[in-house]
């Protein structure tokens, strides 16, 4: 759907986060009165206009407002297994997002990231790279830039990154997409492993030009070759495109190299990210010598295996965007051998540790300091690790002379949410730790 396929609809807007505003504010710049419903929330004080584009509505005003539209903008937090969003769908109404509504307008110049760890470290490669071989490159999308914030002069190509939320709704997708990685999360917004697979999948079902994966990844590739629409060319690193060699280094068909001292991640799995990026910047046309000068002056996201200031003498790594179980397991593998204290856990997702309890089983050297109900989960299956009560318990034990460690990693494999708003807000709490 098209956002000029509104005018003149009765549209909704379900949800008011961030998402929700946007597509809201910009609904009402183009003379589209949308409605904002938050079926949710309680009536009350809370229910006050929204702007001149109406009332927001609460409660069951919300929900009889998402029943009686013609057309639903979804934003990303609604579950597809709600009761309430089969309602909606089953009286006829009209399902679409920010994601989709912007693709159908833009696919020709979106290249679009997903997967289940790499995806914002990818997508901001691909940008930097862009940018520096003098293309117009906007990074939007699920890294925090409403696909809706435009550049002036607008961007020649926008850079998203996309969540499997953002992917369920698509309908059109973008002309170069990417897909770094797949295991099972968001399982209950998603009802189940093979729906969570094929809602991500979804961006890569309905017309690309060029899907990029990984050709290390025999999983990602059979499963990317089973939703891919037909006609899209599907291009792998490897030794024939872009590669990683055993000594980490990243090489070029064409024998251009970045040496894996020189590479601006730490990290195997980083590496591959890195391949990745540079695949999909040369389907855009950058040759190997650009992207792999630019590649070499990328500075790295934060959150993302960040060393932060500390006042102990030891080396503390922000990893709080590592959110599932095999994050962990590659950040571990990316630092060297020696002792290190791991703080793991959080709020639980279900999600099966069995990949991480694999690789502490084949380390000594690892002491986890463990938090959340993801934390008491963990040490209950296994027995091991040092049980917190909460996280700044972790952070003041991993900061006191109790520690042995010379190295503190913050790569919680589970979110935020049983002590915190965001994941930034955990980094945070451990940043001041540190100091």
């Amino acid at each position: 759907m098209r956002f000029s396929e509104l005018a003149g609809r009765r549209v909704v807007v379900w949800g008011h986060g961030r998402e929700g505003r946007s597509v809201a504010d910009h609904l009402r710049t183009i003379g589209v009165p949308a409605l904002v419903a938050e079926p949710d929330l309680p009536a009350g004080d809370e229910d006050v206009q929204y702007g001149t584009s109406g009332a927001i509505q609460y409660g069951a005003a919300g929900r009889e407002a998402l029943l009686t539209a013609d057309v639903v903008v979804k934003s990303p937090g609604v579950p597809v297994t709600s009761d309430l969003y089969r309602e909606v769908l089953a009286a006829g109404v009209g399902m679409t997002s920010l994601t989709d509504l912007w693709v159908n307008d833009n696919a020709a110049r979106a290249v679009a990231v997903t997967g289940s760890k790499g995806k914002s470290t990818t997508s901001a490669l691909i940008d930097h790279v862009l940018r520096s071989h003098g293309v117009r490159s906007s990074l939007r999308g699920n890294i925090g830039t409403s696909l809706l914030a435009e550049t002036e002069p607008p961007a020649e190509v926008v850079v998203m990154e996309v969540s499997s939320y953002q992917a369920q709704s698509l309908t059109v997708s973008p002309r170069v997409c990417v897909v770094t990685s797949l295991f099972p999360e968001h399982l209950t917004w998603h009802g189940s492993e093979e729906a969570y697979f094929a809602d991500k999948l979804n961006l890569v079902a309905h017309g690309p030009e060029v899907v990029v994966v990984p050709g290390d990844s025999p999983d990602v590739r059979r499963r990317v070759a089973e939703a891919v629409s037909p006609g899209a060319t599907t291009v792998e690193t490897g030794p024939g495109t872009v590669r990683v060699d055993d000594a980490g280094d990243v090489v070029w068909a064409d024998g251009t190299r970045v040496a894996s001292a020189d590479l601006p991640l730490r990290g195997g799995h980083q590496a591959a990210n890195i391949a990745l990026a540079a695949l999909a910047c040369a389907q855009l046309g950058v040759p190997p010598a650009a992207a792999a000068e630019a590649i070499a002056s990328f500075s790295p996201l934060p959150h993302r295996m960040e060393p932060v200031p500390s006042g102990d003498g030891r080396t503390w790594i922000d990893d709080s965007l590592a959110t599932a179980p095999e994050a962990v397991v590659a950040s571990l593998a990316s630092l060297e051998r020696g002792p290190v204290a791991l703080i793991v856990g959080g709020s639980d997702r279900g999600l099966d540790f069995a990949p991480l309890v694999t690789a502490l089983a084949q380390r000594d050297d690892v002491h986890l300091l463990l938090v959340g109900p993801t934390g008491r989960r963990l040490h209950e299956a296994t027995g091991t690790g040092r049980l917190f009560d909460s996280f700044a318990d972790a952070v003041a034990w991993a900061r006191s002379d109790a520690n042995p460690c010379p190295t503190v990693l913050l790569s919680p494999g589970a979110p935020s949410h049983d002590e915190f708003a965001s994941y930034e807000q955990r980094a945070a709490a451990f940043r001041a730790g540190a100091i």
